[in-house]
C-alpha cells in the first residue's frame, strides 16, 4: 500500500503545488488557461499522434471497450437527468454534467499512473478509451450541446469543426504515419513528441491546481457530493456489472485498464465546455475537485486489487 501511495506522490505534488501558487496569486486563472491552451493544441495532440502511430491498436480488447462505453453511456444519462429534474439545471448544463462524469481525466492523470504500475496490455486498452473517447464521446456530447443552441445543425460545418478539433487531428496524423508505414523511431519527429507528450501530466495537474485553488471555498453541496459518488464509486461499480453480464469478464485483471480510468477523477474538458456554452463552471470546478482528491483513496484500492 505504501508502495503505491509513494508512486501516486508526484500527481499529488503537483496539484498541490498548482493549488498553492494560486491560492497565494502568484499565478491566477488567465494564466491557468495559457497552461491548458498549451495542453490542449500542443502536448495533448502530441501524446495522441504518438499513441495512434506506435501502439499495437490491434490489441485493444473490444469486449473492455464496449463494456467501458456502455458503462459512460448509462453513468451520463442517469447524471443527466439527475442534474435536470432534481437539481433543476439547465439542458445544457446538464449535458455538460452527463460528460463530466462520463469522461475520466485519462490522459493528464490515469495515463500516466499506469504507466508506473502496469505492463503494456493495460497501456494499450487506456489508449484505446482515450483515443475512443476523443471520437466518440466529445462528438455526441458536442453534437447535443450544439442542438440545445442551434435547434438545427448543418452538417458540412458541424464535422468541418469535429475535424479542426486538435484530438481528431491529432488522430487523423497518428493514423496515416501507422498506415504509410512510416517508421518515426528515433527521429527528431519522435525526440519532438517524446518531449512534448512528457509535459502533459505536470502542465495539465499543475493547471488544474491553480483552478482548483479559486474555487475551493465552500467545495462541498448536494450536487457536487452526488456528482463526485456517481463518478469514483457507482460508475465502477456499473462497469464492473456490465463486463461480467455481457462480456465474460469476471476478473477485475481482465479489464484493468477500463476499471482504472473509471476510478479516475471527472475531466477537465467540462471546464472547456461551460466556456464555450456560457455555463457557469463553479460547481464542475469544485466536482473536479472533490473527485481529483478523493481519487487518491479509489486508485489506492485499485491499483492494489489488480496487483494482488
Amino acid at each position: 500500500m505504501f508502495q503505491v501511495f509513494l508512486g501516486l506522490t508526484p500527481f499529488i505534488g503537483i496539484t498541490l503545488i498548482g493549488y498553492l501558487l494560486g491560492y497565494i496569486k502568484i499565478f491566477d486563472l488567465q494564466k491557468a488557461r495559457i497552461f491548458n491552451l498549451f495542453s490542449f493544441y500542443i502536448a495533448v495532440p502530441a501524446l495522441i499522434i504518438k499513441l495512434v502511430a506506435q501502439s499495437d491498436i490491434g490489441e485493444i480488447d473490444v469486449s473492455q471497450i464496449s463494456s467501458y462505453f456502455l458503462m459512460q453511456l448509462t453513468s451520463g444519462i442517469f447524471a443527466f437527468l439527475l442534474t435536470k429534474n432534481t437539481f433543476k439545471r439547465s439542458i445544457q448544463e446538464s449535458i455538460i454534467w452527463a460528460l463530466t462524469v462520463a469522461l475520466s481525466n485519462h490522459v493528464i492523470l490515469v495515463l500516466p499512473i499506469a504507466e508506473i504500475f502496469f505492463a503494456g496490455s493495460t497501456i494499450t486498452q487506456i489508449s484505446g478509451i482515450i483515443l475512443m473517447d476523443s471520437v466518440v464521446l466529445l462528438s455526441i456530447v458536442s453534437f447535443f450541446l450544439e442542438l440545445t443552441v442551434k435547434k438545427r445543425i448543418k452538417l458540412f460545418q458541424f464535422l468541418r469543426n469535429l475535424i479542426l478539433n486538435p484530438m481528431i487531428l491529432a488522430i487523423l496524423i497518428g493514423l496515416i504515419i501507422r498506415i504509410s508505414k512510416i517508421n518515426i523511431d528515433e527521429t527528431p519527429f519522435e525526440y519532438i513528441l517524446q518531449r512534448l507528450a512528457a509535459c502533459v501530466m505536470p502542465v495539465g495537474l499543475f493547471a488544474i491546481g491553480i483552478i482548483l485553488s479559486f474555487y475551493s471555498k465552500k467545495v462541498f453541496n448536494k450536487l457536487t457530493i452526488t456528482i463526485s459518488i456517481l463518478k469514483l464509486i457507482i460508475s465502477p461499480m456499473i462497469l464492473l456489472i456490465l463486463g461480467y453480464t455481457f462480456f465474460s469478464l469476471s476478473n477485475p485483471i481482465n479489464f484493468a485498464g477500463a476499471l482504472l480510468v473509471s476510478v479516475g477523477p471527472c475531466g477537465a474538458t467540462s471546464i472547456v465546455m461551460c466556456s464555450a456554452y456560457n455555463v457557469s463552471p463553479e460547481n464542475i470546478i469544485k466536482a473536479i475537485f472533490i473527485s481529483t482528491f478523493a481519487s487518491i483513496f479509489t486508485f489506492l484500492f485499485t491499483i492494489n486489487l489488480l496487483n494482488y
